[in-house]
Order: structure tokens, then C-alpha cells, then sequence
């Protein structure tokens, strides 16, 4: 059975109150919520290549596994890469090589993918070509803004896990780009914290401190097994607690 302890760490690790105004019935209806383990939330992953090519999902999807959490799928268009050695890995994804926030937010593609697949969740990880294309902080912040409404268009209970982008190289791409990732990473809080909503929660995985683009990437962007492992690892406890947040969600929406 889910707890109403479980529910509030998920919901204070979420900066959201933890009480019985957050949960309406939890406290007096706890034998509707005994089979909340059953209940699969759909996780779209969400980027460009550091979605797409990667292996930090499968890496994530057993930890997940591994730690007796298996109410989850993830979805999207794509699949893969089958170069990560993990059997039976679940490698539905919705990134896409070369994409810009930018131009997800004007061509509304993701309205579509979201429209397919229905996910409960979405972990993103967008913004690097907006980066190296030196394209304006406050510009990459205006598409996370569109793009937000058309996650909660889609989705009002959707839970949001919002990366901050890895570093990259700045003797391959520019001292500028590099400095245009620190900005834009330093612009998501505020921005977080502007959008915040009790009802479809954000939360920041920070995926920049830490990270060391010298030894965890291949070639200065993409992550190497090392980078992979970084990623998953931060990516883990975020999504555990928010997976228990996005069943209550489905529940209550179900009563």
C-alpha cells in the first residue's frame, strides 16, 4: 500500500506542501490507493541527441528495475540505441538529433508526440544546439515556456523533471557556448520557480554540477558510460519520487 509518509517525502522533494489539501481523501479513503504499485505512468524522455544516442535511459530504466520499481514505460517515437547492453531495457524515446527547444516551441511537434502516447511524465533535457547555435538565453527560456503549455495541454497532472544541461566542451565549441549553457542553466530556477504548480510539479535535476566533460563525454557533448552513469544517477531519485507523485495523480483523477 502507498503510504501517506511515502506520498508527503515524494511532495516535499517536489517543494510542494505535504498535507491533506495536496491529497484530498488520502488520510480518509487509504483502501482505494492499496493497489497504486499497479498503476503504470507513461515517462516520455525529451530532448535531441543526448536523449536519443545515449545510454543513461537504459541505465536509468534498471536502477528503476533493480530498486522493485517497475510501474512505469517509457514512450515515444523512437528507440534505441541497442549498443547499451542492458537486456529487456526499455529504450522508447522522443529525442531527436540536431533538435533545438527553439524550434520544438514554433514547429509544435510535440503536441503530436504527446497526443500519441499520453505520458504522465517527461524527462527533459533540451537546449544544447539552442546553446552552440548561440541563440539567446532569454529566447531558449520563451520556448521552455511554450513548450510547457503544451506539456500541461496535454497533460494538467504532468509532472515535469527538468534537466539542466550538461557541460560541453569549450575548446571544441567557444568559451561562449559553454558560458551560453552556465546562463541558461542558471535562468531554470527562477523560471521553475515562476511555473511551479502543486497540480503538474517541475522539478530540477541538476545535470551540470559535477559533470566533467573532459572524462564523461566521447568527444566533449555526448556523454561516454561514465557521463551514462552520472546521468542515470541523477536522474534516479527524482523520478523515483515523482513516479509516487504521478500515481496519487492518476488515482485521484480515477475517483
Amino acid at each position: 500500500m502507498v503510504k501517506l509518509g511515502l506520498i508527503a517525502t515524494a511532495l516535499g522533494f517536489l517543494g510542494l506542501a505535504a498535507n491533506t489539501a495536496a491529497l484530498p481523501h488520502f488520510q480518509t479513503r487509504q483502501d482505494q490507493y492499496a493497489d497504486a504499485s499497479a498503476m503504470t505512468v507513461k515517462i516520455m524522455p525529451f530532448g535531441a541527441s543526448i536523449v536519443q544516442t545515449t545510454c543513461w535511459r537504459a541505465m536509468l530504466w534498471k536502477q528503476l528495475q533493480d530498486g522493485g520499481i517497475t510501474n512505469f514505460d517509457f514512450v515515444g517515437s523512437q528507440n534505441g540505441p541497442t549498443t547499451c547492453n542492458i537486456p529487456g531495457a526499455d529504450l522508447d524515446n522522443e529525442g531527436h538529433s540536431g533538435a533545438k527547444a527553439t524550434e520544438y516551441a514554433s514547429n509544435g511537434k510535440l503536441v503530436g508526440w504527446l497526443q500519441n502516447t499520453k505520458p504522465g511524465m517527461i524527462l527533459v533535457h533540451v537546449g544544447t544546439n539552442d546553446a552552440v547555435a548561440r541563440t539567446n538565453t532569454s529566447e531558449i527560456i520563451k520556448a521552455y515556456d511554450t513548450l510547457l503549455g503544451q506539456m500541461r495541454a496535454s497533460n494538467p497532472n504532468m509532472v515535469i523533471v527538468m534537466s539542466k544541461l550538461i557541460p560541453i566542451d569549450p575548446a571544441l565549441f567557444g568559451a561562449d557556448v559553454s558560458q551560453g549553457i552556465v546562463n541558461l542553466n542558471a535562468a531554470i530556477d527562477p523560471w521553475v520557480k515562476k511555473n511551479q504548480s502543486q497540480k503538474s510539479p517541475i522539478v530540477v535535476v541538476d545535470m551540470y554540477t559535477g559533470f566533467d566533460y573532459k572524462t564523461m563525454t566521447k568527444e566533449g557533448e555526448h556523454p561516454n558510460a561514465k557521463g551514462d552513469a552520472f546521468m542515470a544517477n541523477r536522474f534516479f531519485s527524482a523520478v523515483k519520487d515523482a513516479l509516487v507523485v504521478s500515481t496519487v495523480s492518476m488515482l485521484l483523477e480515477n475517483e
